[in-house]
């Protein structure tokens, strides 16, 4: 599968985003040029990010924060710049990304609007918890009277 998804990149890689393509030449650099050097740091400090999460999930049922570490930005334009694109892109994984390492089963749902943008709020659980999370976002939207 992996192998066809790769040579799926290859052929149309024309339709991949500028964020998506910069990663990707950023990871065949690393690779390139580094190896597998950074594998067992990234992993060790994963165990450690997996064990915090996990200590404050022995105190909470879900860790509740925002999707976003700031307000939501307006979608891009035709004529917005490479870098404005890549600046908004890059920004929005900081919440959200550790989660697609740690194993902890994560949702995001609309909490409100502030000047007629969308805030996110992540719901966050124990590993293997997953029902828990939709019920808290379920919870949310009965509140919310959705």
């Amino acid at each position: 599968m992996a192998k066809k998804l790769s040579q799926g990149f290859k052929a149309e890689s024309k339709h991949m985003s500028e964020p998506l393509k910069l990663l990707c030449l950023i990871g065949k650099y690393v690779e390139k040029v580094y190896g597998n050097q950074f594998y067992g740091r990234a992993h060790n400090l994963n165990m450690k990010l997996t064990k915090a999460y996990d200590e404050a999930l022995k105190k909470y049922d879900v860790i509740i924060m925002p999707t976003l570490p700031y307000k939501a930005p307006l979608l891009p334009t035709k004529d917005s710049t490479i870098k404005e694109r890549l600046k908004e892109t890059l920004g929005m994984v900081q919440n959200t990304a550790p989660f697609n390492s740690t194993g902890h089963p994560a949702l995001t749902i609309n909490a409100g609007k502030s000047e007629g943008l969308p805030i996110g709020m992540m719901i966050v659980g124990n590993q293997f918890e997953d029902a828990k999370v939709i019920q808290a976002a379920y919870a949310f939207e009965q509140l919310q009277g959705k």
